[in-house]
């Protein structure tokens, strides 16, 4: 759903021209105020009938409020991130920003020519092709006659579609379907732009495409709204963002803590007081500012149904950080992750040994390692005693979404590589492994192993005995080879 003008739910209609040249650069472009969206729950559909039927006299529905009391401003040329967990009422809360649905109370303002993005295919005639698509909706958005012919041929190239461009879109795959709608949009050079979970469409390589012409578009002075459960791109794109849960605002400010405070949430269902008990307590017991910033950025939360172990020694919190001590899920392809643990014990363990595993979006193990592994000896635990453990690890692995588990074990048996298990967490994360730069991931496959490369001259010319130059793939150094 897109449109010239924006919608103003709560009586109001703003167009293009309340935006006057001589406004500040901070103007406000989009506010919602008290934003509340309501729906009625039938139970069957003969209920919407008779409460029809009775005239309002009687009431034969429930209500479920999606959108409960949202405000926010957002100013030019800014990126306002939306993150929640399914359900929490982001893509209702857009929909009113579009006025695809009328808010049961509130208003919101919306000032420009404004395109929403809530589904990429959404709009697109199946019988027509993509280039006829673009010169529909020019139309119907009511831009210039000839605004459609001087955008063709950059949807074309940005797209990427070759000579499916001038076939009907009915014989594209979602895929390709999804390339052009967003292709459309992008390069119609939007003031405000309302968008949902854009960045899933394509390979890494056409996601990276639409990154960069968002970050372009917003460095024109391009507005946006953002929803997306990737939490890189929100990391990348964002100046601000809003954690919803259950319709309400529960945090609005800087996107790295809202995306932290989104992932920690993510619990089971019912255990919220237990864990707020629980950390009450655990802070109650760190003794040192080391502990404390542990326990007060835990990722672990409430897990108990994720955990298993003799339960004599505990991993009390865990903490990630990046290289620089930054809090952070998120991180480049071949960069560093830190994990902070906080470990207590009932009573002695000689030898403890703490650990990290790490599992793909198909639940593959991918590595797991520990101190004990690393020849890394930690001092025995006393029981009462705490202890901080720091586990840095280099994530040489490809491009997408991680869990991760971490353990607490002791030597079992005569066997050096034998354990038992003292406390271990599982389905932690995710971690979101995201590519260098605009070039692209490092290398393709699960994960990078060890890898050089040199080469010879020819005698002619350089004489017998040419020295050969090596490139170390995981450093990028280079070096003489032997041959």
């Amino acid at each position: 759903m897109s449109g010239p003008a924006a919608c103003v739910p709560g009586g109001k209609r703003m167009s293009e021209a309340a935006s006057h040249p001589g406004e500040s650069e901070r103007a406000v472009i989009v506010r919602a105020t008290d934003l509340t969206k309501d729906f009625r729950i039938y139970k069957r559909p003969t209920d919407r009938l008779l409460e029809w039927a009775s005239g309002g006299r009687v009431t034969r529905h429930g209500t479920f409020r999606a959108v409960d009391g949202v405000t926010f401003e957002l100013g030019r040329g800014r990126c306002l991130g939306v993150v929640g967990a399914n359900g929490a009422g982001k893509s209702t809360l857009l929909k009113m920003l579009t006025g695809v649905l009328s808010p049961t109370g509130g208003s919101c303002e919306v000032r420009g020519r404004v395109l929403s993005l809530l589904e990429l295919s959404a709009g697109l005639d199946p019988d027509m092709t993509g280039r006829e698509n673009v010169r529909s909706m020019a139309t119907l958005l009511n831009f210039p006659a000839d605004y459609a012919r001087e955008r063709s041929r950059e949807v074309q190239e940005f797209a990427e579609l070759g000579e499916f461009f001038d076939r009907p879109v009915r014989v594209y795959s979602s895929g390709m379907r999804a390339r052009l709608g967003f292709s459309m949009y992008a390069c119609f050079r939007p003031e405000v732009f309302i968008v949902d979970e854009v960045l899933s469409v394509g390979d890494v390589f056409f996601r990276q495409k639409c990154a960069s012409r968002m970050r372009a578009l917003l460095d024109e002075g391009m507005t946006m709204l953002f929803v997306s459960h990737d939490a890189q791109a929100v990391l990348n794109l964002c100046d601000e963002a809003i954690l919803l849960e259950a319709g309400r605002v529960v945090f609005h400010g800087a996107p790295e803590e809202a995306i932290r405070r989104h992932l920690t949430s993510q619990e089971p269902r019912g255990k919220g007081k237990r864990r707020v008990v629980e950390a009450a307590r655990t802070l109650e017991g760190a003794a040192t500012p080391k502990e404390r910033s542990i326990v007060e950025r835990d990722v672990i939360g409430s897990r108990g149904d994720r955990r298993h172990g003799s339960g004599e020694a505990r991993i009390v919190a865990c903490r990630v950080t990046s290289e620089k001590n930054r809090d952070t899920l998120s991180v480049a392809q071949d960069g560093k992750l830190k994990f902070h643990l906080l470990i207590e014990s009932d009573r002695v363990v000689e030898r403890p040994s703490v650990g990290v595993q790490f599992y793909d979006r198909l639940n593959n193990l991918v590595f797991a390692s520990a101190t004990v592994h690393l020849g890394y000896q930690l001092p025995a635990l006393k029981p009462g005693t705490r202890m901080c453990v720091h586990l840095t690890v280099t994530m040489s692995v490809r491009i997408g979404p991680y869990t991760f588990g971490l353990s607490l074990a002791e030597p079992s048996g005569t066997r050096e590589t034998g354990a038992a298990f003292l406390d271990c967490v599982e389905g932690l994360g995710p971690i979101e492994v995201h590519a260098i730069d605009e070039k692209g991931p490092r290398f393709f496959g699960a994960a990078r192993l060890p890898m050089s490369a040199f080469h010879t001259l020819s005698s002619g010319g350089a004489g017998e005995g040419a020295v050969p130059v090596g490139v170390d793939g995981a450093t990028g150094t280079t070096g003489q080879g032997n041959g």
